[in-house]
């Protein structure tokens, strides 16, 4: 199961440096996404488990002045491409566990693949807002995300990280 938590914690483990805005255009994915990132981002992969079929998930992240900024992408294996009510609802998981891990309850209706939503909850770190957007192609799940403490959230920087995020292929 595809699990948000992992994207919590990798966005931790990344939280050491606060260097200023140096935008750079990324690839992620092995060029299937492209994004401009605010820094030089690291990329961690993990192997997941999403309904008995492992997915590849990569997550490429960086901070700066405490918000992260990251693009999640998991290729998906054919059963799961080959088969529309298998992505929705690997989509639909993915983006109810942002609300969940930060305590909040998913609305009934959930946000359209494609469109940016913000969840404002609780974390180690205090109040947290978290802005995303989750994309489903016929080849890949991609998540779009940026994190900071509530009160000091980038927003402009935010908007134009996650309005950078294009599919390439």
């Amino acid at each position: 199961m595809i699990r948000t938590g992992l994207v919590v914690v990798m966005l931790g483990l990344l939280l050491g440096c606060s260097p200023e805005y140096n935008w750079r255009d990324v690839s992620v994915g092995d060029g299937a996404v492209k994004a401009t990132f605010p820094d030089k981002p690291v990329t961690e992969m993990r192997k997941l488990n999403f309904s008995g079929h492992d997915v590849e998930f990569s997550l490429t992240a960086t901070t700066v002045k405490g918000a992260t900024f990251a693009v999640g992408y998991a290729p998906l294996p054919t059963a799961i491409r080959d088969n529309e009510k298998a992505r929705n609802a690997m989509g639909e998981q993915v983006i109810q566990s942002f609300y969940k891990n930060l305590g909040v309850a998913p609305p009934p209706n959930l946000p359209p693949f494609g469109t940016q939503f913000v969840v404002r909850g609780e974390s180690p770190r205090g109040e947290i807002e978290l802005q995303a957007m989750v994309r489903l192609t016929s080849f890949a799940l991609i998540e779009g995300v940026v994190t900071a403490k509530a009160e000091a959230f980038p927003e402009e920087q935010g908007a134009e990280f996650l309005r950078s995020i294009t599919v390439a292929r």
